[in-house]
């Protein structure tokens, strides 16, 4: 177990409990996180040798299995501590069981949609005094029950809509399934661990034992970023390829073929899903060997293409994250609007506020990231009451580009 776990957790009973917890939790997140290598390998083995429909659904079910093998592990282990409850007893720190999990609160499962559990929320409230280890570990088997009964829940049902997709042959949409439920395990995973920690070690954050995790929106965020920087890049060559300047083809050939050898290697490539991240990945090898007059027609379907991935707004997270930005940049604005006369120094730190979400904007839409991309010329920590005017200008036009 983690060493740190073992310093802060004085009761041996606890210390193991908890510490099987994390490690489970920690091989669940190592099976999720192969999903998206197992998915490109599929992809490329179906390419070479296309299967017949009940051979694309058992390959399909076997990678589920062997994706949410860890997941179940968990969920069965922690199934054991809801189970069980430690009594408070004064004179010990001694773990005793009891129907504490029995009281745990739980949603009905009616209330219950794939992606609809918020695990943060389970991890607020936890006591900062001085406690003793049992009274620590009651609100994290509190936790770990309500985010048991979500994952397990999101589970069954993914599995029964799964079902249903290949009895129809809809394999795209089993890969969009399988896609969400991964997601939506790897954050309720990492909130087990994030409670254990909270519970034990408040000042160490749980990002530091699982470097690795993006929450869906992270990885939705830094998809879309990448796709926008990437067709940014590839614009002015593919423009030149289409031109008449024949005497710059090649060096514009040369320059696509480089970006996007970068970019198939690249961390946002990777968090593709699997379908996307192969055709850029086909893309790029046709691009490497084609000639000039081919490559100039697979530039051009390049563009287009990822012009196309700007889909990735439509993803609900994404949609829901927009809505809570603008409004938090509408506040800001407003509020260095009215501070500007009266207070400088606060105006600049609404504006601040305002600026940094815009940056989380970036990739939304062409128009907005170019005004973005001007409003990096302007500070809005600079002293000049004119400069700080004009950076709130600008931060406005932005605000209205939004739509």
């Amino acid at each position: 177990m983690d060493s740190r776990l073992q310093r802060a957790i004085g009761t041996p009973k606890i210390q193991q409990q908890a510490g099987e917890l994390v490690d489970r939790s920690l091989r669940a997140l190592e099976d999720l996180r192969q999903l998206d290598e197992n998915l490109y390998e599929r992809f490329l083995e179906t390419r070479k040798s296309p299967e017949g429909p009940h051979a694309a659904a058992n390959r399909i079910r076997k990678l589920w299995d062997e994706t949410f093998r860890g997941l179940l592990g968990l969920l069965d282990f922690c199934k054991t501590l809801t189970g069980e409850a430690p009594a408070v007893s004064e004179a010990s720190d001694a773990f005793d069981f009891g129907d504490f999990g029995e009281s745990a609160p739980v949603a009905s499962k009616d209330q219950l949609e794939l992606g609809s559990v918020d695990f943060g929320e389970l991890l607020a409230g936890l006591d900062d005094r001085e406690q003793s280890d049992t009274e620590r570990w009651k609100p994290v088997v509190d936790k770990v029950s309500s985010i048991e009964y979500g994952l397990r829940a999101q589970y069954n049902e993914a599995s029964e809509r799964r079902e249903v997709a290949l009895s129809t042959g809809e394999m795209n949409r089993v890969l969009g399934l399988l896609d969400d439920t991964t997601s939506a395990a790897s954050e309720g995973v990492h909130a087990l661990v994030a409670a254990v920690f909270e519970a034990f070690l408040p000042d160490v954050s749980p990002t530091s034992v699982v470097p690795g995790y993006l929450t869906t929106l992270g990885r939705a965020l830094l998809v879309r970023r990448g796709l926008a920087d990437l067709s940014l890049k590839l614009a002015p060559h593919n423009d030149i390829l289409q031109s008449t300047h024949t005497d710059e083809h090649q060096h514009a050939l040369t320059a696509a073929r480089t970006t996007m050898r970068q970019f198939v290697g690249s961390v946002v490539c990777r968090a593709m899903r699997a379908a996307d991240r192969w055709q850029m990945v086909e893309f790029e090898r046709e691009l490497s060997g084609q000639p000039l007059s081919v490559a100039r027609m697979t530039s051009e379907g390049l563009v287009k293409y990822v012009e196309s991935l700007s889909s990735v707004n439509q993803r609900e997270v994404l949609v829901l994250h927009d809505q809570r930005t603008i409004e938090e940049m509408r506040d800001a604005i407003a509020s260095a609007r009215q501070l500007v006369d009266l207070s400088p120094r606060a105006a600049r730190a609404e504006m601040e506020r305002a600026y940094q979400a815009a940056m989380r904007l970036r990739g939304r839409h062409a128009t907005t990231d170019t005004l973005i991309i001007q409003l990096e010329r302007y500070s809005s920590a600079t002293t000049g009451s004119h400069d700080a005017a004009k950076f709130l200008e600008r931060l406005e036009a932005v605000l209205s580009a939004t739509g």
